[in-house]
């Protein structure tokens, strides 16, 4: 048994060197890696960041004047048609026997 582990002896010690560069070859990946990890932190998140946040201040801008423009549409239109109503009435009680009540119309066409 001793003759079998001392004839083995050779193969490890050129085998050594092999498992040396191997762990090496791990640690400098490490090393590259919180390299290219500081370099993400340090110059390209910043920038992302800034972008994001410029795009996100216009996109919420973007959609306050799209829903303040749907608010104006919407009171304009409740405006019209509730002028359209009393106009109607007055109309009709100015002018009875006529039919020039908008909202009668409408709904008798309906």
């Amino acid at each position: 048994m001793a003759v079998a582990f001392l004839s083995q002896q050779v193969n490890l010690v050129g085998r050594e060197k092999t498992f040396t560069f191997v762990n090496d070859s791990v640690s400098q990946e490490k090393i590259y890696a919180a390299i290219g990890t500081d370099w993400l932190t340090d110059k390209v998140l910043p920038n992302i960041r800034g972008e994001v946040q410029k795009r996100g201040e216009m996109v919420a801008q973007g959609v306050t004047e799209q829903v303040n423009d749907q608010k104006e549409k919407v009171t304009e239109s409740v405006t019209t048609k509730i002028k359209n109503y009393f106009s109607g009435i007055t109309d009709s009680i100015l002018h009875p026997g006529e039919n020039n009540c908008e909202c009668q119309s409408q709904s008798s066409s309906d």
